[in-house]
């Protein structure tokens, strides 16, 4: 979903996959026991209405990664509850 777009490009890191346009975009982290990827998004937190467990605000919190507002994704649902928060990220950019 990131990269649909085709401007979007992923590098991998140590800790984490960053997406990246002109500037980061995201963030992914995979936690393979928990069966989640951790998305952070250049989107400001203010703007959306967190859900516990699936969005949270992570300004101020250390993490490796990019941006404000961190997405779990853990379903394929959860993954379209997110695609308009990660347009938005990439839209941002």
């Amino acid at each position: 979903m990131l990269t649909e777009s085709g401007s979007v490009q992923r590098e991998a890191l140590q800790c984490y996959f960053g997406y990246r346009r002109m500037k980061n975009v995201a963030s992914v982290k995979v936690q393979p026991r928990k069966r989640t990827l951790v998305v952070t998004l250049k989107v400001d937190p203010d703007s959306v209405e967190l859900v516990e467990g699936f969005t949270r605000d992570v300004r101020g919190i250390g993490f490796h990664g990019t941006g404000a507002l961190e997405a779990r994704i853990r379903s394929h649902a959860d993954l379209e509850r997110a695609g308009d928060l990660i347009r938005r990220s990439v839209e941002a950019c």
